[in-house]
């Protein structure tokens, strides 16, 4: 009874203010009280957005949070009445249901989240299936300055997102070693959205058996890319690195009709699974890593190589695999250094199924060592386009492309336009399926000359210093100037947003545009020691 006297008097005392409320929790006389459920019901009382700040003087253990109203939590104080956070405040869970559960099915709510380090969640309980932090329905939900580590669930061992609800991880998010049992070992989506800011978010060192880093599912939606109105605040990138899934979709899985995932300012590294090292998309996903020119976005500096997948592992598909009517967009992105038994960067699987490389470097892909002759694409059906991109430097088989199927079953598509194909003897080889290709402007420096090839070649193709990782063109380069304005990507700048197009006083081929991912416009020095 003293309990409930307690909260009816505080009540009173928050209610009786006009403005939003300020509410301390710790463990000092001075606070308003001792408990984040009596806060937050203190914060349900008044029809303002109410701030609740944890002091660190008390331990925050065993905690099943339940959010269902507008409110902002802010932790890192070390007293009651401070105001300016100098940490983060743990809260530590149950062990068998979500630490903090943000959900509202009648009304919309927004909540903020602010100097947590949330962990020891996880499931069986009667919140969800997640283990961290499970946000569903009307709710709109910030983090800021907040660690998720160390949970377990179901899906979404680190944060569960679902039912329309949309969450933005706005800076220094830091979610790590979760685990799920089936699916987003860092992060769930289930028909809901989340936007990540490229301000220090890492999703990394996570565990699933599909999606280690992040897994989508049924109309989700992420997207990664500034506010066009927030803070000027300095863009690293957001990090997708160390993931593991059993099966599939190391750091990504983009599953199902209406499903995407639109990345720019992203690099996907050093993630593994059976399928898709790096990314998996299949079902109607659709998954896009190109840059965002136009409008207000800003971007990371060129050193650090923010739009990149590199390092990842898979028995398929070392960093992209598309199957069974997935579409994937790989435009001004670095591909490399990915290792497979088959497709050591990209793996194409279904008729359906569709993958387009426009403006990108896919470099230093290699196979493993029980596969020796891999090759750099795998399809099976499917429709592969490649524009203005570099392929250099990736063993394994003799063709860049491989296509494999049982015969008048499996229809692949490949077309090429003004890139440049290095080391291999022939584009495109296969057995079995039945292929459709057609190349224009395209160089390799060895083999014969390609069947279904126009104003294309076999010469010499040097670059600037390939193994410091510069793929630049040279200028006395046979690919200068070579073709025209035919592809769609030539009205896009190269890598380095050089327009495309620069012509020099040298002789056109077939016109001002050169091949590959770059422009001949300037020696590009690498700073391998500053990748994120």
């Amino acid at each position: 009874m003293r309990h409930l006297i307690l909260l009816s008097s505080l009540s009173l005392a928050a209610v009786a203010h006009s403005h939003a409320a300020e509410i301390s929790v710790g463990a000092g006389h001075s606070c308003t009280t001792h408990t984040i459920a009596d806060a937050l019901t203190l914060a349900a009382a008044t029809p303002d957005v109410d701030t609740i700040r944890l002091a660190d003087d008390q331990a925050y253990t065993g905690q099943a949070v339940s959010i269902g109203t507008s409110v902002t939590l802010v932790g890192g104080h070390g007293a009651c009445g401070d105001l300016a956070p100098t940490g983060r405040t743990a809260l530590v869970g149950t062990g068998d249901r979500a630490t903090l559960s943000v959900y509202s099915a009648t009304a919309d709510i927004r909540v903020r989240l602010e100097n947590l380090d949330i962990g020891g969640g996880g499931t069986g309980g009667d919140i969800g299936g997640s283990g961290g932090v499970n946000v569903g329905a009307r709710v709109f939900v910030s983090l800021a300055d907040v660690a998720i580590h160390d949970n377990l669930g179901v899906t979404g061992g680190g944060l569960r997102i679902t039912e329309g609800a949309l969450v933005e991880l706005e800076r220094n998010v830091d979610i790590h070693h979760n685990r799920a049992y089936a699916a987003g070992g860092g992060i769930y989506l289930d028909g809901a959205y989340l936007r990540m800011r490229p301000h220090g978010i890492a999703i990394r060192d996570n565990d699933a058996q599909n999606g280690g880093g992040i897994a989508m599912y049924r109309g989700a939606n992420v997207s990664v890319g500034t506010d066009p109105e927030g803070p000027l605040r300095p863009v690293d990138g957001v990090l997708i690195a160390g993931n593991r899934a059993g099966n599939t979709g190391g750091g990504v899985v983009v599953n199902g009709a209406g499903t995407s995932l639109l990345a720019d300012d992203t690099v996907v590294r050093d993630n593994s699974a059976a399928e898709g090292g790096g990314v998996y998309v299949s079902i109607g996903g659709y998954a896009q890593f190109a840059r965002f020119r136009e409008g207000p976005f800003r971007h990371c500096p060129g050193d650090l190589e923010c739009l990149r997948l590199s390092g990842n592992t898979a028995e398929r598909g070392g960093a992209v695999s598309v199957r069974d009517g997935g579409t994937a967009h790989i435009d001004e992105t670095i591909v490399r250094d990915n290792v497979a038994a088959g497709g050591t960067a990209f793996w194409v699987h279904g008729d359906d199924s569709q993958l387009r490389i426009l403006g990108a470097l896919v470099v230093g892909n290699r196979c493993f060592d029980s596969a020796p002759g891999c090759p750099t694409v795998y399809t099976s059906g499917g429709k592969l386009r490649f524009e203005h991109s570099t392929f250099a430097d990736n063993p394994g088989s003799d063709s860049l492309i491989w296509g494999d199927g049982a015969s008048n079953a499996i229809m692949t598509d490949i077309q090429g336009y003004s890139s440049l194909v290095s080391g291999k003897q022939k584009i495109f080889d296969f057995l079995g399926a039945i292929p459709t290709v057609k190349y224009d402007c395209v160089l390799k420096d060895s083999g014969f000359e390609e069947i279904a090839a126009t104003r294309s070649g076999v010469l010499p193709i040097a670059f600037q210093d390939p193994a410091r990782g510069d793929y630049h063109l040279p200028p006395d380069s046979h690919a200068v100037d070579w073709c025209d304005d035919a592809p769609v990507s030539s009205q896009s700048p190269d890598m380095d947003g050089t327009r495309r197009g620069l012509d020099t006083i040298r002789e056109d081929q077939f016109g001002p545009y050169d091949l590959g991912a770059y422009e001949s416009d300037r020696i590009f020095s690498s700073s391998v020691e500053s990748r994120r």
